[in-house]
């Protein structure tokens, strides 16, 4: 697929076949995403590959407890209908964790989030890999990252930049709004449009 191409047809997707997702696919995805640049080529990233139901429900778990937070807290009225069921039926989440502390240089000038940019590149790799190998995907951020920690034994010294959702979409998903980009020339115009 023509890469402008794939870019446009990369869905958010909450609603997966019950389809697994091979050995293959998942390694071409994680290749994917080693890919990614990151600072001083230190490549901060790694991954988790959830596939068994059990792990998945605690996820589940844990991402309903994020959501009854944000309803509790007086959050977005759209959150109440947000479903959670399709964790549970992914047929594969991609964890994606990162080591803040292998950032490059950027530490020294205000700019500490090398890690997670590298991180957050690496995920959208994966996510147009998935695209071109006829799988959708979703970033997943609705969950405590300390809970899911714990569930996955990830090290305190290690963060997580996502889970992602992949699996063979159970439906074509419309494609989403999108405003001409807001390009500024030389300097930043508050009246451009």
């Amino acid at each position: 697929m023509e890469f402008s191409e794939l870019i446009k047809k990369r869905r958010s997707c909450r609603a997966f076949q019950n389809t697994p997702v091979t050995e293959e696919q998942l390694q071409s995805i994680a290749k994917a995403g080693q890919w990614a640049p990151s600072p001083l080529n230190e490549q901060p990233f790694q991954f988790i590959a959830v596939t068994d139901p059990g792990v998945k429900a605690q996820i589940q778990k844990i991402s309903i407890e994020a959501k009854q937070t944000v309803i509790n807290k007086n959050g977005p009225a759209w959150v109440e209908k947000y479903p959670m069921n399709f964790i549970g039926d992914c047929p594969l989440i991609l964890v994606v964790i990162y080591d803040a502390d292998k950032g490059g240089l950027g530490s020294y000038f205000e700019q500490p989030h090398g890690a997670l940019q590298s991180a957050s590149a690496c995920i959208q790799n994966m996510m147009l890999q998935a695209k071109d190998l006829g799988l959708d995907s979703l970033w997943f951020t609705f969950f405590n990252p300390s809970a899911l920690k714990s569930i996955l034994d990830i090290p305190e010294e290690l963060d997580i930049a996502g889970a992602i959702m992949v699996g063979t979409p159970a439906m074509n998903a419309k494609a989403p709004k999108r405003r001409p980009p807001m390009v500024h020339r030389d300097r930043f115009n508050a009246e451009a449009h």
